[in-house]
């Protein structure tokens, strides 16, 4: 984003504030950010993967290759407490763009009013993540909050396999028992998906294509929280077809129409103890084609992460060892791998993803978190082996 659109957004956070009386507003202010050193060396896990991505693939290396010195950037939180019942959150992020860049992008991650009513039933309104599974809701901070080091492909929103953020009305709420133990639930209706899933719908008609989610959640309390849960959703998506990678840019107005119906699932298990932790999410998504000119009638994408950590020396050092794995329709399917630029779209390789890395995390302070990790690819088209270093800080 250029310089001038830059000072307009954070204009309009900042005149926010300043018209609202200060006696009525209590401000809150923090940031998260991370600065990576990587290393890659071996063969490509997969040759032929490897080909694909470099005719038709998305920049020089797949979306967070740690190659060299990497500056994430940093993301800004404002939390203005309007009431006690009324809180608005808005979250920018300037970051570097992924893979070889010399440019800051600027992002609008989330930008809401939460109304609090009551335990059972609240209300958010606005930009928001979309309540799916429970790295894409609680992992925002990402470096900060994550053990290791690699983010995970399925809730990479540079990719959004899955639509990591909505535009919309989401209600949400909890049932405390005499045990302690709660159960959380989550609905929301909003904008669906764009033309291409990397962009988002800011305003909509309200006839348009709407988006809708799901979540149940069995939250046991403990030295952190446990948490069980499922969560789906569904919607329709429009947009334009495109065969092969190798043709040309297609109009968005004008080019041959493409409608899907997508629905989703996503169970996880997150795991706390004072000495032990475990992540778990998968997810699976299923786009059909409602129209009837795509060459099969539907195209599924599945992901998922498990990672085990050991917290050690006063909670401070934290060993882990992990596997991912995510899987595509062919080259991302006829949607996953679209791209939108100036009114027209064109079509990409989208790759698949699988490794095991190992590695530890120590919190030098309650700010500060240091990470080492190793990392061994099993597919797709990255080099085998990967190393990392990463210093990841909040406030």
């Amino acid at each position: 984003m250029h310089v001038n659109k830059i000072r307009v957004l954070l204009g309009l956070l900042a005149g926010l504030f300043f018209v609202l009386p200060a006696d009525a507003v209590e401000l809150r202010f923090s940031g998260f950010g991370d600065f990576v050193l990587g290393f890659t060396g071996g063969d490509f896990a997969d040759q032929t993967a490897r080909t694909s991505f470099e005719s038709f693939g998305i920049g020089d290396d797949p979306v967070n290759t740690m190659r060299g010195f990497q500056l994430t950037g940093t993301d800004f939180v404002v939390i203005a407490d309007m009431s006690d019942d009324v809180t608005f959150l808005g979250e920018i992020n300037f970051q570097a763009g992924r893979g070889v860049s010399n440019e800051i992008e600027t992002d609008v991650e989330r930008f809401f009013v939460d109304f609090k009513m009551k335990p059972r039933f609240n209300v958010q309104a606005g930009l928001f993540f979309t309540p799916i599974g429970y790295n894409n809701r609680f992992l925002y901070a990402r470096a900060w909050l994550m053990n290791s080091i690699q983010v995970p492909d399925f809730f990479e929103e540079e990719l959004n396999l899955i639509p990591t953020h909505t535009v919309g009305v989401t209600g949400y709420g909890g049932f405390v028992f005499k045990s302690g133990r709660t159960l959380n639930w989550s609905v929301s209706a909003g904008n669906g998906r764009a033309h291409a899933p990397d962009e988002t719908i800011y305003a909509r008609d309200i006839s348009s294509n709407k988006e809708f989610t799901w979540l149940l959640e069995w939250l046991v309390p403990g030295y952190k929280d446990s948490r069980f849960g499922i969560s789906g959703w569904r919607g329709n998506i429009d947009s334009v077809r495109i065969d092969d990678p190798s043709d040309p840019p297609v109009d968005l107005t004008t080019g041959e129409a493409m409608g899907l119906r997508e629905t989703g699932l996503d169970a996880y298990a997150v795991v706390n103890t004072k000495r032990f932790s475990l992540n778990a999410e998968w997810v699976l998504s299923r786009q059909e084609d409602r129209i009837g000119n795509l060459p099969d009638d539907e195209y599924k994408m599945n992901g998922g992460l498990i990672e085990a950590a050991l917290h050690l020396r006063k909670g401070k050092l934290h060993p882990y060892v992990r596997y991912d794995k995510t899987s595509v329709p062919d080259g991302g399917g006829p949607y996953l791998s679209l791209r939108e630029d100036g009114g027209f779209a064109t079509r990409h390789y989208i790759p698949e993803f699988e490794a095991v890395m190992a590695g530890a995390a120590y919190d030098v302070s309650s700010h500060t978190r240091v990470k080492l990790e190793l990392q061994r690819h099993l597919g797709g088209p990255r080099q085998e082996n990967g190393a990392a270093l990463q210093v990841a800080y909040g406030f």
